[in-house]
């Protein structure tokens, strides 16, 4: 069985040609040098990105310590952003099974799960060469297998609904892409030390294959919210406003969780004082406000809801 998909067909043609003529594979050389040493004369966050920009809790370690801290931040990060690459690839994967197989979509999803696949190896490869990094058994299995039962049946059943959780997770995330492939003369951490250009490189390749990824996923919003019946509209608005609150209530930030790797370093007190005002948090909320404002003319969210995020001051 197949159902008609939203984005028209000379769109994904066209993005099927630029995927097959400029692809970023994050194991050629021309592309990432991964035997640049991670030495403690970079920086591992691009300046103001750091769940710890501004606090000063940095500012009093040596540069070392400073390397280790910020090395493990973007390593936990990393690793999270692959288990949200993982699920954004089932629920693709999910959609496959209901697309005509000689619509240019289903070559373009190909191309998206192939793409997003090597994003998937390239975060798991840069917590590879930072084995002394912990990231195992860090929560993911409390919720893993649960969101992805969920995310293969919303593709299907509401197909809106999941590109709604696509760019949730993509577009409030793009800032620190577009921070991490930096700017001339502008890729520098906190305390003026050079990104490491690794990750200036990852920067780089996530982000010219994820203006893709958001541009397919806003045409279906586009095209697909207009031919919902009223039912499917609530449910995609309740679902919309769920995820949005978590990330305004700093629950669902690919959470990084405290562990005692930081204890000389950080206390816990300090990590969980410091994560909700954080200039990187801020970052995300005014990022989300951005999408919450495209989701509010497309009917994803509520008025009402929107105007009361305002009134509450949610995105100051």
């Amino acid at each position: 069985m197949t159902f008609a998909v939203a984005v028209p067909q000379n769109v994904a043609e066209r993005l099927n040609t630029a995927s097959a003529n400029r692809r970023w594979y994050p194991f050629s050389d021309d592309i990432i040098n991964w035997s640049v040493p991670l030495t403690d004369e970079w920086a591992y966050v691009p300046a103001g990105h750091s769940l710890f920009s501004a606090s000063g809790l940095l500012d009093k370690l040596e540069p070392p310590s400073r390397s280790y801290v910020e090395r493990w931040e973007t390593t936990q990060t990393m690793r999270n952003v692959a288990h949200g690459e993982h699920l954004l690839m089932q629920g693709i994967l999910a959609l496959l099974w209901q697309v005509d197989q000689y619509d240019p979509n289903f070559r373009y999803l190909l191309h998206e799960v192939a793409e997003e696949c090597q994003h998937m190896a390239m975060f798991n490869n840069w917590v590879r060469i930072n084995s002394d990094i912990k990231t195992r058994d860090m929560g993911e299995t409390q919720w893993s297998k649960t969101v992805a039962d969920f995310t293969q049946d919303l593709a299907i059943r509401l197909p809106e609904a999941f590109w709604v959780n696509v760019l949730l997770f993509e577009f409030i995330g793009d800032d620190l892409n577009q921070a991490m492939k930096g700017k001339r003369d502008e890729n520098i951490g906190d305390d003026g030390r050079e990104l490491h250009p690794i990750l200036v490189q990852i920067g780089v390749a996530h982000t010219g294959e994820e203006a893709r990824h958001i541009a397919y996923a806003r045409k279906w919003l586009q095209e697909g919210m207009g031919r919902l019946n009223d039912d499917q509209k609530k449910e995609i608005q309740d679902l919309a406003e769920l995820g949005a609150s978590a990330v305004i209530n700093r629950q669902n930030l690919l959470p990084v969780k405290y562990s005692r790797q930081l204890e000389q370093y950080i206390s816990k007190e300090e990590f969980d004082n410091n994560i909700s005002t954080s200039p990187a948090t801020m970052a995300v909320i005014k990022q989300l406000k951005k999408l919450l404002d495209e989701f509010l003319e497309l009917e994803i969210i509520r008025k009402q809801t929107y105007n009361k995020w305002i009134d509450d001051g949610v995105f100051n």
